[in-house]
């Protein structure tokens, strides 16, 4: 006989070792929720669940494949339908179950469109041959930042347009020492005769500007020929440290030149009567005086000194000549000895008198009464203003 237990038994968390649980042949009368018992007719164990009692093991008894293409699940009813497992490529809109391969082949290998990623958090490796084309049939935009790494990148468009004002070039980080390349922009373009390759940037060996219109890239390092510039005008913070390659000398100006069509460096020369002192950005023209044998700058005598006539430097000017000689006309009719007051300041002159009618030559008595004076004296009065004297310096 069993031993019956009118109380609960605590183990006090130990095992219960080597136990078995109830076996009958049938679900045992007045259950209890929780009681368990081992149907030896079903080889089941079963819990009471305050309702009924139920099969410890679950639904699904087993799972299988009737075919290569069908799925079988049995439970506790038995065999239920089967379910047809169909595999094929992976295409946009499929129904078939693909293999691994079959999803590998389509993202990577065979695959030249993807029709949607989805909200991709990790790194996509697209293809893996040495060329790889993405196709888009819309506007591609990218929200966030986009970063390209590579050799070349190659941009194939009409048109351009960057909201940045300003680009960089030479790198995305400032280069910690000379890489001795040229940086600018490179342009291709057709003179009407053959195909050229231009330059516009700054020449690294030079530390100048430089626009070339026929260029050579050798690395980065561009030479060729030097190109023309049609500006409105130009303003210099600093100085012109060359012309066609040569630094200028001192004195020398950049002058036209009609036959070449541009502006070349001259210098200016000296000529007969003209000095020349070249400086260091100054040009100082020098005329030299004039003399009997020498071209040069001639001062202009005064009035005085052409009088005097004894200076050797300055140049006697027509109204000089003029006060250098004296003309009146006298006769009253009445005074035979008439005072002429010509101001020459000389008793050298050469005083002529000739008749204002008849235009000859009269001889008169002449006295050069004082150097400003001459007394002229006739033997009968000549009438008004009949007889005309001219009175002449001589030095």
């Amino acid at each position: 006989m069993a031993v019956k237990y009118l109380s609960s038994i605590d183990l006090n968390k130990n095992e219960l070792q080597n136990a078995k649980v109830h076996v009958l042949a049938s679900a045992p009368s007045n259950p209890q929720e929780g009681q368990i018992y081992y149907n030896s007719t079903d080889n089941k164990l079963f819990f009471y669940d305050g309702s009924a009692f139920v099969d410890a093991s679950g639904d699904i008894k087993s799972i299988g494949t009737s075919t290569s293409t069908t799925l079988q699940i049995t439970d506790s009813t038995g065999p239920n339908p089967s379910i047809a497992t169909v595999t094929g490529a992976v295409t946009n809109g499929g129904t078939a179950l693909a293999t691994g391969d079959q999803i590998y082949d389509f993202v990577t290998a065979s695959a030249t469109s993807v029709a949607a990623l989805g909200a991709v958090a990790s790194n996509v490796t697209i293809g893996n041959a040495s060329s790889v084309t993405v196709s888009v049939s819309g506007d591609l935009t990218v929200p966030g930042d986009l970063t390209v790494n590579g050799t070349t990148t190659t941009v194939n468009s009409n048109t351009v347009t960057v909201d940045d004002p300003v680009f960089t070039l030479g790198g995305d980080t400032a280069p910690s020492s000379d890489d001795n390349k040229d940086r600018g922009i490179e342009f291709r373009y057709h003179d009407g005769s053959n195909a050229k390759l231009g330059f516009f940037g700054f020449d690294d060996s030079t530390g100048n500007f430089t626009f070339l219109t026929a260029a050579t890239n050798t690395s980065e390092v561009f030479s060729g020929t030097k190109g023309n510039l049609d500006i409105n005008g130009i303003s210099l913070a600093g100085s012109i440290t060359s012309v066609d390659g040569s630094a200028p000398t001192d004195g020398q100006i950049l002058v036209g030149h009609t036959s070449n069509g541009d502006m070349q460096l001259a210098t200016i020369t000296a000529g007969e009567g003209i000095d020349i002192t070249n400086g260091a950005g100054s040009i100082t023209i020098d005329a030299e005086d004039a003399s009997e044998t020498n071209k040069g700058i001639v001062e202009l005598a005064t009035t005085a000194e052409a009088l005097a006539g004894t200076d050797t430097a300055r140049a006697i000017t027509a109204a000089g000549l003029a006060a250098r000689s004296f003309s009146t006309s006298i006769g009253d009719g009445s005074a035979t000895a008439i005072t002429v007051t010509h101001n020459l300041n000389s008793r050298d002159v050469i005083i002529q008198l000739y008749d204002n009618s008849s235009y000859d030559t009269i001889l008169a008595d002449v006295v050069r009464t004082t150097v400003d004076t001459a007394t002229i004296s006739f033997a009968a009065a000549p009438s008004s203003g009949d007889v005309r004297v001219l009175v002449t310096k001589i030095d």
